[in-house]
């Protein structure tokens, strides 16, 4: 049985959360929390490209266009708050609330895509275009992905600054 695209929204929701969560670990090293951050920025970025990509065929679908424009601006918002993570020093008090408040943004996001844009999907999009949306998912968020570069390496004295300055 081919993958749904609801089990690949899920799976990458919950990768996220996890990424997010460790985020928030006050033991974290500044090192740990760069490595974390580097995976959400790179997860939330394939993620989301890859789904306002194949979502966009459905807005011409007059039931589903108030749907996938809500996840295209639920994606800009997410994208925001990461920018404004990015810019926070880690392990300080900004940095934990920028990260509750992404965490918050990609949850909501998850649970309204669950309980309405995937319902929606199903029900009004032509049923072989939503059996292609699985791998047309996938193969885009790998295409994303294979575009997208981790951040740079830091020195041992960058790291060793910034975990004195967290200390």
């Amino acid at each position: 049985m081919p993958t749904d695209f609801l089990t690949l929204l899920q799976r990458d929701h919950g990768d996220l959360q996890k990424e997010l969560t460790r985020l928030l670990d006050p033991t974290a090293t500044v090192s740990q929390l760069r490595s974390s951050l580097d995976g959400v920025r790179l997860g939330l970025t394939a993620h989301a490209e890859a789904e306002d990509i194949v979502l966009a065929r459905f807005e011409a679908i007059a039931a589903l266009e108030a749907l996938v424009s809500l996840a295209r601006g639920a994606h800009l918002a997410q994208e925001g708050a990461l920018s404004a993570l990015v810019t926070a020093r880690p392990g300080t008090s900004t940095w934990r609330d920028r990260a509750h408040h992404l965490r918050e943004l990609v949850q909501s996001h998850a649970e309204q895509e669950e309980q309405y844009l995937l319902p929606a999907l199903r029900e009004h999009a032509p049923r072989a275009m939503y059996e292609g949306l699985a791998g047309a998912f996938a193969t885009e968020r790998l295409r994303q992905l294979a575009m997208l570069q981790p951040s740079a390496p830091l020195s041992l004295a960058d790291i060793a600054a910034a975990e004195s300055q967290v200390s």
